[in-house]
């Protein structure tokens, strides 16, 4: 794909390439192909978004990208990052990546969190894995990110534990320790679909406020085409296991070229008329 779209690096040069991946699981000794020849890229400061029912690989590709599958899974192709090839990276170099350069906020933010840290704790732990900043200088960054995230009394809350908070600060708190180390791409995997829908609503306004603030790449995962309408250049469609169609975002919403695509916005469109 060649197309513009806003925040590109002038020479529209990817930012990360997915070429051929592949992903299959073993259940019950025999092999399941969840993920079949998917191949896309990302340009700096573009928003991506794979959009699938559940089943449909979305979420084995995210996790692909940085390795993060289970061992039981088996993946082929090639997830070049500069000059690298993520799938064949040493142990060594994926953990500078992760969290580093790719960054990820899932669907759970309860899950994400450590319930026996406080929160600035984990903040200031990120820090200074990724970043120079040490003691006093990473605690005062870690309130500047909380704050950066709409979180009231950021110093104060900087020493509340992950249960004190609400699912949509804590939220918030994974959105901050995903970008304080100023990735180059953050993996949205599903992010707000644990949260009641005016939070999600708040959720997606200040992840689109970012993106377009720090100039961040972004893969948006989801299944509904609700959630990706107002925040991608381009939605990628994914249905078992294969990218049925790519293309920018207008063009697939409004002239739908795959059955799968065109179901999708029959289920938004009666998703519409619910809420």
């Amino acid at each position: 794909m060649s197309e513009k779209v806003p925040g590109t690096s002038p020479l529209g040069m990817p930012l990360l390439t997915v070429e051929n991946l592949s992903v299959t699981y073993r259940q019950d000794g025999a092999p399941v192909r969840a993920v079949d020849g998917v191949s896309f890229a990302i340009e700096p400061g573009e928003v991506l978004a794979l959009v699938g029912e559940s089943g449909s690989g979305k979420s084995s590709v995210a996790l692909a990208l940085a390795r993060l599958l289970p061992p039981m899974a088996s993946v082929s192709g090639r997830v070049m990052l500069s000059e690298a090839d993520l799938l064949d990276a040493p142990e060594a170099t994926l953990r500078a990546i992760r969290g580093g350069t790719i960054a990820y906020v899932f669907q759970d933010p309860a899950a994400s969190l450590n319930p026996v840290l406080t929160i600035g704790e984990q903040l200031v732990e990120m820090l200074t894995r990724h970043t120079p900043l040490r003691g006093r200088d990473a605690e005062r960054a870690a309130v500047e990110w909380l704050g950066r995230m709409g979180i009231a009394s950021a110093a104060e809350r900087l020493h509340a534990y992950p249960h004190e908070f609400s699912g949509g600060m804590q939220q918030r708190v994974c959105l901050a320790m995903a970008l304080c180390a100023s990735p180059s791409l953050l993996v949205a995997d599903e992010p707000t679909t644990a949260l009641d829908v005016t939070v999600q609503v708040a959720i997606l306004r200040l992840l689109r406020e970012l993106q377009r603030r720090l100039g961040l790449a972004v893969l948006l995962i989801s299944h509904d085409l609700l959630v990706v309408e107002r925040l991608a250049h381009r939605i990628g469609i994914m249905a078992g296991g294969r990218l049925v169609e790519l293309g920018p975002a207008e063009q697939v919403l409004r002239r739908p070229a795959h059955d799968q695509t065109k179901l999708l916005l029959r289920a938004r469109a009666a998703m519409t008329l619910r809420r």
